[in-house]
């Protein structure tokens, strides 16, 4: 019988093993899972910290493929919970009942005799066979216990009988080597941890950020999407929901945003709705992904995808390409037939995930949008007509206070092949353009557009430093051939659960909601004041850039492989802090300093109002 024990989380504290020596080093979520290249023929995968809190883990970030040799090493030691010293090894643990538990297995399919201890194949190589589907050649960890609430790596100690003195957290090692001719595998894949909110990916975008991640607790449940986070992470989003070191980002009126990393996602998209003037002005799209990746369940248990937003003020304000006009002038004058536009086209986002706690439902986001391609007509594939842009900066609207830079100045989109095509040319009403949220007059060179058969079409934007806060936007055109009746349209499917419809408790909706209350002088003296202390912006010209001639190849580079993912460097925007403090000035000076459900909006112990 197991008995609990009162234990201590020690967080982010660690060591890694290294050939010939121990290295104590200071040991993240992000880097537990890592499969990077030895060669042009080898590929070596490290898993520190295995998940020791179930009988089973999938590792798809780890692949194989027919052919490939396989050597694992193990080592290190596990908390297995319990009274006194409890920790034991992880591959050859001793002390009672270690001949049937405590210890850790291992499967790669048909390289090993389906689940066997990690101790049987330690040094042993072995070869994967031919005949298994690739989408089943992943390695899965387990562990076997006769419970599992309190495994885990905290609380060291020297472990039952000192089998663990001076040892290093259980780890993993497997070096794959491809047969001649072959190359290393392409996969990129990667976790941040074991909690349930840290993400887990299987591939990444063109600029080596993750694309499409998922939950753990997706991974963990076969693709079930999570709770909501109030259940998640009831105790707060500490280490029991997410070992990635989480920013904040929150305005006068509402937050926190909790926020991530720059992922990519791919997947159907519609579009919802432009924010209230006066809240945020965001352009709000709402993403599918097709296995519910990255996506949470509501409070009242529906889902509603995955929202994209950007701040309109910084962005398609200053769009000046036809397509983009277009679409901003629709939204405005016609949001219903903005919708019919933009239902179920397929979308590239590459963006910071986050949650908005704003919301009631934390509900997850990419927000802001650094880059975006969004299919705006594919009904005639001879003009097959895509809205792209993109930056490296963006705020958080409403419920935000600061930019979020990122730290580069080569940007990615890559348009997926569309499936049947043989071929594709990139057309000459291609066109691209300056957009500025800022006087700067930093050069922008237009984008390189490269494409590949079977791969996609890739569009390399080259930026300035993220605070001159300029940015590329425009429209591309594909000319696709198809062989006759090919072509098959996607219909997504989705339960009247997942309808996209405005959130009603979004802060910017009873911000609108406040507004759209006032009498008309309150309406008039908001307005007046919202006009005097408005940011003025310096104009910018806006010059349509050269069109660089587009390059065939016969494969696109592969994604980067980055030591961590790439979060963005926050820092407090003035012109967000200016512009929540004109509304607050606004709305005190219409409702007389009793703003409704704002009792302490212009109190003067509120050190915004002093």
């Amino acid at each position: 019988m197991r008995h609990a024990k009162a234990r201590v989380l020690i967080i982010g504290a660690g060591s890694l093993l290294a050939i010939g020596t121990i290295v104590v080093v200071s040991l993240r979520g992000d880097q537990a899972i890592t499969c990077k290249p030895n060669g042009s023929s080898q590929t070596v995968c490290r898993i520190d910290e295995p998940n020791v809190k179930q009988l089973s883990t999938d590792y798809r970030q780890v692949a194989f493929h027919a052919g490939d040799t396989v050597t694992v090493s193990a080592g290190g030691c596990v908390q297995t919970g319990g009274s006194g010293a409890t920790w034991k090894r992880y591959v050859n643990p001793s002390g009672s009942n270690s001949n049937r538990m405590y210890w850790g297995t291992i499967s790669i399919p048909g390289a090993t005799q389906g689940v066997v201890r990690v101790s049987d194949v330690v040094g042993r190589q072995l070869t994967v066979p031919s005949g298994i589907a690739d989408a089943n050649l992943f390695l899965r960890l387990g562990y076997i216990d006769d419970g599992y609430g309190d495994n885990g790596y905290y609380s060291h100690d020297d472990g039952t009988e000192n089998q663990c003195k001076g040892s290093v957290n259980a780890f993993v090692v497997l070096t794959i080597n491809h047969p001649a001719g072959t190359t290393t595998t392409s996969t990129c894949g990667g976790t941040t941890g074991n909690s349930p909110l840290d993400l887990v990916w299987t591939d990444c975008d063109p600029n080596g950020f993750p694309k499409n991640p998922r939950w753990r607790y997706q991974v963990d449940h076969n693709g079930q999407v999570p709770p909501a986070p109030s259940v998640l992470c009831a105790s707060g989003f500490g280490a029991s929901c997410t070992s990635w070191p989480l920013t904040n980002d929150s305005g006068f009126w509402c937050g926190p945003h909790r926020n991530w990393f720059a992922v990519t996602y791919e997947s159907p998209i519609d579009w919802e709705a432009k924010s209230t003037a006066g809240t945020d002005d965001d352009y709000n799209y709402r993403l599918f992904p097709l296995h519910n990746e990255g996506i949470l369940t509501h409070q009242n248990l529906t889902t509603n995808g995955l929202e994209v937003e950007f701040d309109s003020d910084e962005t398609i304000d200053h769009f000046t390409s036809p397509l983009w006009t277009k679409f901003h002038s629709l939204v405005d004058s016609n949001n219903t037939a903005a919708q019919a536009q933009v239902k179920s086209k397929t979308a590239v986002v590459t963006g910071l995930l986050g949650l908005d706690c704003g919301h009631p439902d934390c509900s997850s986001e990419l927000h802001p949008a650094y880059a975006m391609a969004v299919n705006m007509d594919d009904s005639n594939l001879t003009d097959d007509t895509w809205g792209v842009f993109a930056r490296n900066w963006g705020d958080e609207g409403f419920c935000g206070s600061d930019q979020h830079n990122l730290p580069l100045n080569d940007l990615k989109l890559q348009i997926p092949w569309l499936p049947g095509a043989s071929s594709v040319i990139v057309l000459p009403a291609t066109q691209f353009y300056v957009f500025a949220n800022s006087g700067s007059n930093a050069s922008v060179s237009s984008p390189q557009i490269t494409y590949a058969t079977g791969q996609g079409v890739l569009i390399d934007f080259s930026l300035p430093d993220p605070t001159a806060q300029l940015g590329v936007e425009g429209e591309v055109h594909l000319q696709w051939t198809l062989p006759a009746g090919v072509r098959r349209t996607t219909v997504v499917s989705r339960s009247p659960a997942t309808a996209t419809k405005p959130e009603t408790e979004k802060p910017e909706a009873r911000m609108a909601a406040l507004l759209s209350q006032m009498t008309a002088p309150q309406t008039q003296a908001f307005r007046t004041r919202l006009q005097a202390t408005a940011v003025s912006r310096t104009a910018l010209s806006r010059p349509k850039l050269p069109l660089r001639p587009a390059t065939a190849v016969a494969a696109l580079p592969r994604p980067p492989r980055l030591a961590k993912p790439l979060a963005g460097q926050s820092a407090r925007d003035p012109r967000m802090v200016q512009k929540s403090e004109s509304l607050r000035v606004s709305l005190c000076e219409a409702y007389k300093d009793a703003v409704p459900g704002h009792p302490s909006a212009c109190l003067a112990t509120n050190p915004r109002a002093q």
